[in-house]
């Protein structure tokens, strides 16, 4: 699916068992002017009746809610609604959470040890139809998937088109990615059309993994 950008405000939801965290959160976001909190649960069976009543764009969602799987509140709010974006929130930078929130359709995994600028920095990352991942998870990502090396499906891949797509799965935006290369939005956005389309996939999540298992984003690479 592809996720074109949204139009502030963005519609937020903040899923945690503990309420203390989830007012802390809704505190931190509040700053931002792009941002409205339209919602705030403490279980899984809550954050999936306020999806059923509200428009929500994008979902803090912890991975750890008590005695409840945040992937399946997560396919929950998918099966609700396709177009919904989740960051996955975790205290633990390892363990299964990220993998299987990402390949299930989330846009982003971020740890709660993150500043509150980070978190508003993933929450603009997703709603431009970025992703946005934690610098400590995209490393274990990276040694999670080391022994998966699909090398030849990027050999195809121009220089310039590798250089795209390392950008991408260390979770730069277009605009930052074009700065970084010094050309045009536009020209990016084609590399990023042209990488779908050669690598056979559909989302920047999928791009992403795809990086991370081939290689091209090193363990002890500065992300």
């Amino acid at each position: 699916m592809n996720y074109p950008p949204l139009k502030p405000p963005y519609r937020v939801m903040i899923v945690d068992d503990h309420k203390f965290v989830v007012e802390l959160l809704a505190q931190r976001l509040s700053v931002e002017s792009k941002v409205e909190v339209v919602g705030m649960a403490n279980r899984g069976s809550s954050a999936l009746h306020i999806a059923e009543s509200e428009k929500v764009d994008i979902v803090l969602l912890d991975m750890e809610l008590h005695q409840e799987d945040g992937i399946h509140v997560a396919r929950g709010l998918l099966q609700i609604d396709p177009k919904i974006r989740i960051i996955g929130l975790s205290m633990h930078d390892a363990d299964h959470h990220p993998i299987s929130l990402l390949e299930l359709g989330g846009l982003g995994f971020i740890s709660k040890s993150a500043t509150g600028r980070e978190i508003i920095d993933g929450v603009n990352r997703v709603a431009a139809g970025d992703m946005a991942i934690s610098p400590k998870i995209a490393v274990y990502l990276a040694t999670q998937c080391s022994n998966q090396n699909p090398i030849g499906q990027i050999r195809s891949l121009s220089p310039k088109e590798l250089g795209v797509l390392k950008f991408i799965a260390q979770g730069y935006s277009i605009n930052e990615i074009a700065k970084k290369l010094d050309v045009g939005g536009k020209t990016v956005s084609g590399h990023r059309a042209q990488l779908r389309k050669k690598l056979q996939v559909a989302t920047d999540v999928e791009l992403c993994l795809l990086a991370i298992k081939s290689g091209l984003i090193g363990i002890h690479q500065d992300l």
